[in-house]
Parts: C-alpha cells; sequence; structure tokens
C-alpha cells in the first residue's frame, strides 16, 4: 500500500463535516461499466428541488469556514442540471469556498465552460479514463472521446488565457482494460495542466461500490487483504457528508444508488443534526470499535483500499 489511512480520533463529540457533497441531480447521460447508476433504484432520477438547495447551503452557512469541500455533484452528471450555474453561485455569495464539480465533459460547450469559469469554482474535475476512443468510450459509453478532450483542452486554455483561478483534476479509474495506459495517459495530461495553477492528475483503482458491482474478492484478490485496512474506522463517516437529492443523508459514498443505510434526510431538519443523528453515530461507534465489516456495504467496501493505491 502506497497511502497512509487518516488517523481518526472521537468520543462521541458533535462533528461537522469538512466535506460536503450536495447531489443537486441524479442521473447521468454516460453509462460507464464500473457505475451503479444504471442499476435499479428505488430513487427517482431528477433535479433537487430549488427550495431545497437553499435551505441546506443557508443551513451550513454558519458552518462554512469549517467545510473545507462543497462538491455539487454525487451520483451523476452535474452538467444536466440546468440551474448548476445558478447554484453554485448562490453558495458562493453564501461565503463558501473550496467548491467543485466533477464531469465527464461530454457537455461542456464553449458558452458553458464560460460560465463555469466565471461562477468562480474552485475546482473542475474531468472523469477520462483512455488515451483513445475505443478504450474510453469502451469504459465511459455514451460519451464521445474527441468531443471529451476538446471541450477539456478547450476550458483549460479558457482558465489559462483569462487567468481564472479554477484548477482542473483529470482523473482516470485504473481497471484491466486500460491499465496499460496510464503512463502514455499522465504523459499527455502533465502537458496540459499547469502545476502551478495546482492542476493535478489522479489514478485511483476501481472500487466496488461496496459489493454492487463486484466483490472484494474479485477486486483485490484474497491475498492483498489487509487487516490495518480491515480493522480501521473509515475517514469518509467521520468527515464527509452527502446529501442525494431527495434531501437523503446516505452513510457515505458507497450508499448512493438506494440510500440502504439513510441515517436522516434534510428536508425539513438541520443537516448537522443529520450528520450527528443517533443512527449516524451509532455506525460510527461500529467503526471505530473495529467492526465495521458487520455492515454488509462497509464488509465489501475498497474505497480506502483504492485510496491507499492512489497515484498524483
Amino acid at each position: 500500500m502506497n497511502g497512509t489511512l487518516p488517523k481518526i480520533e472521537w468520543n462521541d463529540e458533535v462533528l461537522i463535516p469538512s466535506h460536503v457533497n450536495i447531489e443537486t441531480l441524479f442521473g447521468c447521460n454516460a453509462h460507464c461499466t464500473m457505475c451503479i447508476i444504471d442499476q435499479p433504484s428505488k430513487r427517482r432520477k431528477g433535479v433537487m428541488k430549488e427550495p431545497l438547495f437553499r435551505h441546506i447551503i443557508d443551513s451550513l452557512k454558519p458552518h462554512r469556514t469549517q467545510i473545507q469541500k462543497l462538491d455539487l455533484f454525487a451520483l451523476g452528471e452535474p452538467l444536466l442540471d440546468p440551474d448548476i450555474m445558478a447554484r453554485i453561485r448562490y453558495a458562493k455569495q453564501q461565503g463558501f469556498t473550496g467548491m467543485a464539480i466533477s464531469t465527464n465533459a461530454d457537455l461542456l460547450t464553449e458558452h458553458m465552460a464560460k460560465e463555469l469559469l466565471d461562477t468562480g469554482i474552485e475546482t473542475v474535475i474531468f472523469s477520462i479514463d483512455g488515451i483513445d476512443a475505443p478504450t474510453h468510450e469502451g469504459i465511459r459509453r455514451g460519451v464521445c472521446f474527441e468531443r471529451v478532450v476538446a471541450n477539456a483542452e478547450r476550458i483549460i486554455a479558457m482558465r489559462d488565457q483569462g487567468n481564472f483561478p479554477t484548477r482542473f483534476v483529470v482523473r482516470f479509474i485504473r481497471q484491466e482494460c486500460n491499465r496499460d495506459q496510464w503512463q502514455p495517459f499522465e504523459q499527455y495530461w502533465n502537458a496540459r495542466l499547469s502545476a502551478d495553477r495546482n492542476d493535478l492528475l489522479l489514478s485511483y483503482n476501481i472500487h466496488t461500490w461496496g459489493g454492487a458491482v463486484d466483490s472484494k474478492e474479485n477486486v483485490l484478490g484474497v491475498s492483498q487483504r489487509d487487516e490495518t485496512i480491515e480493522k480501521s474506522p473509515c475517514h469518509h463517516i467521520f468527515n464527509q457528508m452527502i446529501i442525494l437529492a431527495d434531501g437523503t443523508v446516505p452513510l457515505c459514498c458507497e450508499d448512493f444508488l438506494n440510500a440502504d443505510i439513510a441515517v436522516g434526510n434534510v428536508s425539513e431538519t438541520d443537516p448537522i443534526a443529520v450528520f450527528n443523528s443517533p443512527r449516524m453515530q451509532h455506525l460510527r461507534k461500529m467503526h471505530v470499535n473495529g467492526v465495521k465489516s458487520t455492515i454488509p456495504m462497509c464488509g465489501q467496501c475498497t474505497v480506502l483500499y483504492s485510496e491507499a493505491e492512489r497515484q498524483g
């Protein structure tokens, strides 16, 4: 393992998340082979209602200095949200910083790129998984590789020419069909990104979505299980709060599809109260006590393995 697990110190105290994801839209224009979004779900595809979005932002505003990252995405393509630019601007007006969206870039027109840069958003993440069309389009089905690359390169050039503060992150999900492309991929995108502007190129291993797309045994192999990771509490449930399009708060990023381990709903409740609900506190105690594997989703999760093997 290349990474070090974040140290978790917790004694039942009330927690303020340092990282918040708001899913302004549940849905996508792509059908990625390693994603769960096309699996049957009890959730309805659609856009978060504006009053709910503003309730979340307004409720979290008193904690904005403690929230270091505010991501306006979860399971889906945020550029499908017709109000995404206005929502970024609204959150910025309330004093939030460290804002980001993650996009497959297929829909990122020149007009949209200019509007996105004008919001002052701090980070835009591109999901690109190959150095050629057959590889990328074979993984991220439904998008055009040439258009994705052209759109990403155009907004990077617009950022540089206009001296906008936005940084770009290109994220590559390693799997069997693209693993041998990482080196040329790295060379290609490093030539286009700017270290001086804090741009970043990242590579993660594919993960299991808590067992929803594959088993831990298939992804890791039996010999690759690490007892430190298996027994250590996961930092995500202590520092990251995810709010789905209907206001439901799932346990973590592995619980996106159905929120099977939902800990509450923020529709008519303070988000911080939900983040510290009795159910959430109980689940945290299970992690701290070294029995997280008895939670089926956590027992099959490989996110910490993927983070430990991160490159970039």
